[in-house]
């Protein structure tokens, strides 16, 4: 607690003294499905209204910046709308009045980075047998929403079941069988 109240005093001597904006605080991704957002901590700094700016550029191709957006009060921006076979730097600013910090950096590969969800799973016990229906994850993608397979292939899900009244775990061949086709 002493040393973030000595952290914020210190900013606020900068800003106060020198006119020097602090740069954001740990820049990172949050990325489920595609659904990917940039994250930052605002610096220790509170004088007046902060806002910030993000940019974006293209690794492979390598191009220049661009902005993303300006002139944001939040500590978060949506960048889904980046392509997901892309590589990118990412970039976000603290703004305050005519002056700025310098740039938080963040590295981001969509296909590399965001984390694939768990599928939607509905379960039914009918006349003794259980039947176990699945969807894979989709990605939310301006408006539609995309199957994860069409960005990855296929891939297995795992069924594992335990009898009534027994530890031991069973994973039948059904199971595999329809796990592989990823759909019910």
């Amino acid at each position: 607690m002493a040393a973030a109240l000595r952290g914020a005093l210190w900013g606020c001597l900068l800003l106060c003294v020198s006119g020097i904006v602090p740069k954001p605080r740990n820049a990172r991704i949050s990325s489920v499905n595609f659904r990917s957002v940039l994250l930052w901590d605002p610096p220790g700094v509170r004088k007046g209204n902060l806002s910030y700016t993000v940019q974006a550029k293209s690794i492979f191709p390598k191009q220049n910046f661009n902005n993303v957006t300006t002139n944001l009060n939040v500590t978060e921006c949506d960048v889904s709308s980046l392509s997901v076979y892309g590589a990118y730097v990412l970039r976000v600013r603290t703004e305050w009045e005519d002056e700025h910090s310098d740039w938080a950096v963040v590295r981001f590969k969509p296909m590399a980075d965001t984390v694939i969800g768990p599928p939607s799973v509905n379960v039914k016990s009918e006349s003794g047998t259980l039947h176990v229906d699945f969807t894979g994850p989709a990605a939310d993608r301006e408006h539609d929403k995309w199957s994860l397979k069409q960005y990855y292939g296929s891939w297995i899900y795992r069924i594992l079941y335990w009898k009534k009244g027994s530890n031991k775990k069973i994973l039948s061949r059904s199971s595999i069988l329809l796990a592989l086709s990823g759909t019910k």
